[in-house]
């Protein structure tokens, strides 16, 4: 089993830009916070997928989407009367079973800050390369960690 934990660089883009790009999230996940005036609405938080432990027995632990995970955690801070989400913290579970280890995590939290910016258009934004943090993700240090 593995767990890491990271922070990934983003795109800078302008607002303007989001709505031209297939597949962004209609909240769009920064990687740091912008540094027009913004209002701050709270904490949001998602978890997707299965958390394993030692005592999994099956092989067929279904594999997380980091798309999905970013889509839920743009619902989250929608939800909340944001028009951003800044991440702070993402956690990825990768699976480890007779030596192979799943290519996709099977368990993940991300955490983050739901802000609402105002004059959002004048805004510069970096916005989380889900490649990028996909690919660290998977890079990482290995941690064995039992359930206690």
């Amino acid at each position: 089993m593995r767990r890491v934990e990271s922070l990934s660089c983003g795109v800078m883009l302008s607002v303007a830009m989001l709505p031209a790009l297939a597949g962004t999230p209609d909240v769009p996940v920064l990687s740091e916070s912008p540094v027009c005036g913004v209002e701050k609405l709270g904490v949001v938080e998602i978890e997707i997928g299965t958390r394993v432990t030692e005592y999994t027995q099956g092989t067929d632990v279904p594999l997380v989407d980091y798309d999905r995970a970013m889509r839920r955690l743009s619902d989250a801070a929608e939800s909340k009367g944001g028009n951003a989400v800044v991440l702070r913290s993402h956690q990825a579970v990768y699976f480890t079973r007779y030596g192979r280890q799943s290519h996709k995590p099977v368990y993940v939290k991300l955490r983050g800050a739901a802000i609402r910016m105002p004059d959002a258009a004048q805004c510069t934004l970096r916005l989380v390369d889900v490649d990028e943090m996909e690919a660290r993700s998977r890079s990482g240090k290995i941690e064995n960690i039992d359930s206690r």
